[in-house]
Formats: C-alpha cells, sequence, structure tokens
C-alpha cells in the first residue's frame, strides 16, 4: 500500500500530540530484525543508559511501557 499517505499522516500524528508525551520513538517494525535493532538503538539514547536499560527488546520495552 505504498504511496498512500501512512508516513503523512504518523508524522501529522506525532505533531499535533507531541506536547503530551515525554518521548516519541520511531521503530522500524518491517521485520523481526529491524524492530530488534530500532529497540536496541532506544537503549542507546541517555536517558534509558540512565535508567541502566540493557540492549535486550523486553528490557527496552518494558522501559518504554513504564515513562
Amino acid at each position: 500500500m505504498g504511496g498512500i499517505g501512512k508516513t503523512q499522516i504518523a508524522l501529522k500524528f506525532t505533531e499535533e500530540v507531541s506536547k503530551q508525551y515525554s518521548h516519541i520513538f520511531w521503530v522500524d517494525a518491517t521485520g523481526e530484525d529491524t524492530t530488534s535493532a530500532s529497540l536496541k538503538g532506544i537503549s542507546s539514547i541517555p536517558e534509558a543508559r540512565k535508567a541502566s536499560v540493557d540492549e535486550t527488546t523486553e528490557s527496552v520495552l518494558y522501559w518504554i511501557g513504564s515513562l
């Protein structure tokens, strides 16, 4: 379903609600590998490091859920 504006809708939504959330994360969920890589990347942001989040998907998702 390429070219129907999914990205533009997501960007507009993010713009509209950005003040309501402390963080907004973009996760490439094309496949299991890309999802894992995206979550691993989130584990390296300063706030996650400060919270002792390791590079496992479970740890990152638990941290995101606690925000």
